[in-house]
């Protein structure tokens, strides 16, 4: 039996003997922590094609079968077939040999797991979490950025992926998703030199509240201030705090001005299940530091669902302020994101200044410790 397969196996016996402060306080705070996550980066296919030399094992651990090459995966009557092979089990594990495994056009580090369920086929890369990491960073910052920014985003992408493990898995059979559900994830094709340095210099570091991984929130651009939890999504969390960001005015949404037709305008949110048949007047209804609501012809939508409505890549925040021109909409705004926790943007600024990722992580999320996990 593979180890990947006994550690499937044995993690709900260890995840629910162990609480999160045993996890966390000690000198060996992942004493009982698996640090491996499955990734679910195909779901509900009717085939996948997977290349590369691996040994296949079926869900009871046995080796059943040696691939070399390129093979076409398919599902019949709740067997699995690898080219013309009939395998007579419900999952199967691919574990390289001599070379990683490439799922479509991606390739992947670690083990890839192939699960047949109603005619359909849920493929799961199983593999350690700083590689899940080294897949992440450049898929969520930018290339380019400086070293230190890139250590930010490792430590931020490892402590979210950590959290959603130990308390929010995305189904029963993977813990995230590979895209913007949870983090973007492109395998090894988006590693490059100084993300994997960001990898191993902050080897097993996750942010802490108490003795809690903490739940953490990161966006492109704040325009000026970070927006805190309770304002944004009624959620008071005391690392999640306004901050004030001089940092982040490289970007190039940093100001943003978009034209939408009121036609348009009201067409979405007809569609989006709102009674708005013109769009004749639009407001907005501001919290603290960012729009709380907008109200349409006397509908008042939260800001977020208006967004999600209207599109994301046309409102591209939620701090702006609007007027009414002709038959159009002017819509002015600061940042990109929702504004909470920690600004990409910004904290590539810091970096551009000499700082340091533990120094720009404190400073976006307040009361926090980075603490090595393992």
């Amino acid at each position: 039996m593979s180890r990947a397969l006994l550690l499937l196996l044995f993690f709900p016996f260890i995840l629910n003997s162990q609480t999160v402060e045993d996890l966390l306080k000690s000198d060996d705070p992942a004493g009982g922590f698996s640090p491996y996550l499955r990734i679910g980066i195909k779901v509900d296919v009717g085939s996948v094609q997977i290349e590369g030399d691996a040994d296949v094992f079926d869900e009871k651990g046995q080796k059943v079968a040696r691939i070399q090459g390129s093979y076409k995966i398919t599902s019949e009557k709740g067997k699995i077939k690898v080219g013309s092979k009939t395998i007579n089990s419900r999952m199967i594990r691919f574990s390289p040999q001599l070379m990683m495994i490439k799922v479509g056009k991606k390739m992947f580090r670690g083990d890839i797991e192939v699960h047949a369920a109603n005619g359909k086929l849920t493929v799961v890369n199983d593999l350690f979490i700083e590689d899940y990491v080294r897949g992440v960073i450049n898929k969520e910052a930018i290339p380019s950025w400086p070293v230190e920014a890139k250590k930010t985003q490792a430590v931020l992408a490892r402590t979210f992926a950590v959290y959603q493990k130990m308390f929010n898995p995305r189904s029963k059979l993977f813990d995230l998703a590979p895209s913007v559900l949870d983090q973007v994830y492109g395998g090894l094709n988006k590693e490059d030199v100084t993300s994997n340095k960001a990898v191993d210099q902050t080897k097993g570091e996750v942010i802490t509240v108490g003795n809690h991984p903490a739940q953490i929130f990161f966006h492109s651009t704040c325009g000026g201030q970070t927006a805190s939890a309770q304002e944004v999504w009624g959620k008071e969390m005391s690392h999640l705090q306004p901050v004030k960001c001089p940092y982040c005015k490289k970007s190039s949404l940093y100001r943003w001005k978009r034209a939408l037709e009121s036609t348009d305008i009201a067409r979405k949110l007809k569609s989006a299940g709102y009674k708005v048949s013109r769009a004749k007047k639009i407001k907005v209804v501001r919290g603290d530091t960012r729009v709380k609501s907008v109200v349409v012809d006397g509908i008042t939508i939260p800001v977020n669902k208006f967004r999600a409505a209207v599109g994301y890549s046309a409102i591209w925040s939620n701090d702006f302020k609007v007027r009414k021109s002709g038959r159009n909409y002017i819509f002015e705004g600061k940042g990109a994101g929702h504004g909470v926790g920690v600004c990409q943007w910004g904290m590539a600024g810091m970096a551009e200044k000499g700082k340091k990722y533990r120094t720009i992580l404190k400073y976006y999320l307040k009361g926090i410790e980075i603490r090595k996990m393992y």
